[in-house]
């Protein structure tokens, strides 16, 4: 099996548990146009892109199942850029989030949210796995 068929299976196995979870890429996003509106000032373009980010974030499960999908065509590059708005998390996310829920001692909330934890991490791990085809 072909790596890119290996993360675009991963990918859809990611999809359906945030689509179980109900988590999307929509605080994510929008917390980076916030940051990007408070040092570049309030721009048209800026706000139309935003609203795209955050309709394709907002997508979740749905928009990394496409991203799989996208691998699988061999649209490797825009694939990964799907799966990461629709998760809304990259790995150092992930790891953050884990590590101030144990610390807190939070592990109800934890197992509440694991599956969307599960989705997120195989999500970056497709990421990781997909090869793109080189450019020249």
């Amino acid at each position: 099996m072909r790596p890119n068929d290996q993360a675009a299976l991963l990918a859809a196995v990611a999809g359906f548990l945030l689509l179980v979870s109900g988590y999307t890429g929509v605080r994510s996003v929008d917390r980076f146009f916030t940051l990007l509106e408070d040092l570049l000032g309030s721009r048209p373009f800026l706000i139309v892109l935003a609203y795209v980010f955050i309709g394709v974030a907002s997508l979740g499960g749905f928009a990394v199942i496409f991203g799989g999908y996208l691998i699988w065509k061999d649209r490797v590059r825009l694939g990964r850029v799907v799966i990461l708005i629709g998760s809304g998390a990259g790995f150092f996310t992930l790891l953050l989030f884990v590590l101030v829920n144990l610390h807190r001692e939070e592990f109800s909330l934890l197992a509440s949210v694991l599956p969307a934890i599960l989705g997120v991490a195989l999500g970056i791990i497709a990421r990781f796995l997909s090869v793109p085809k080189p450019l020249l």
